[in-house]
């Protein structure tokens, strides 16, 4: 079976594959936002649901659901096209989703968030997810760790640029430069907002108290070759994580 993503397969392959056990499904979580001119709304989603797909072809017997493509981006909401949802709706939404998978005798879910913005809520629908289900429960949802292996992957590749907020600079385009180039719009890449960044004032005001573009970072110093290392880092950490926790989990 080369596609892993359950949307894409026939319902008898889904089947064979959840009869082994432990059967597993990644949750990827993106959102629908603005990422300034050369980027598309779905950045976000795309990364995660890649991310996903990489995770689950390391690890045994795993499918990936299909990606939730909103969350919380208020701070995004004046420019056309993003779409923001509270962060209790998106809390009710996962609680469907296991729910619904815990229906077909799946053993094991791990959440993979890619959005900044959703990842508190994953982390506050957790424990009450663990409480209500028999499923063991994986959630890569440590945002300070996936924005450091950002960065050491930034630098690992050769760019030197820091970019305390990821959001359409150099590494989010890099990473889509690797993952679906034909998306990025190469004659719109632009030197955005590269200074510190109150994440008060951000959230706040919006990105556009600091961005009319709705960069942060500088996209043209971004690669394929640098977002396929990207991607490489953040999967290889992301598999040893979800591997220990499975393992505790197991132990309990």
């Amino acid at each position: 079976m080369d596609s892993v993503l359950l949307a894409e397969l026939p319902w008898p392959e889904i089947e064979a594959t959840f009869e082994y056990e432990p059967a597993t499904v990644v949750v990827p979580l993106g959102a629908t936002e603005q990422h300034g001119p050369p980027l598309p709304l779905g950045t976000d989603t795309t990364i995660a649901t890649e991310l996903a797909r990489r995770v689950a072809h390391r690890l045994e017997h795993t499918l990936v659901a299909p990606p939730i493509p909103v969350g919380p981006s208020t701070e995004h909401e004046s420019f056309p096209g993003t779409l923001s949802i509270p962060s209790r709706l998106l809390e009710d939404l996962l609680e469907e989703y296991v729910d619904s998978l815990a229906s077909h005798e799946v053993d094991r879910v791990v959440l993979l968030p890619a959005h900044g913005g959703s990842f508190p809520a994953v982390n506050a629908v957790v424990p009450t997810l663990a409480a209500e289900t028999d499923i063991d429960l994986v959630a890569v949802s440590n945002l300070e760790r996936y924005m450091e292996l950002l960065a050491e992957g930034l630098a690992e590749s050769g760019i030197d640029i820091d970019e305390p907020v990821v959001h359409a600079g150099a590494t989010e385009t890099s990473l889509l430069l690797a993952i679906d180039p034909d998306a990025v719009r190469d004659d719109d890449l632009v030197a955005g907002y590269e200074d510190a960044v109150s994440p008060a004032r951000l959230f706040n005001r919006g990105i556009d108290a600091y961005s009319s573009d709705g960069v942060l970072g500088d996209s043209r110093k971004a690669s394929a070759d640098a977002g396929e290392q990207l991607v490489d880092h953040v999967v290889d950490a992301y598999v040893g994580f979800i591997r220990e926790e499975f393992q505790a989990l197991e132990g309990e």
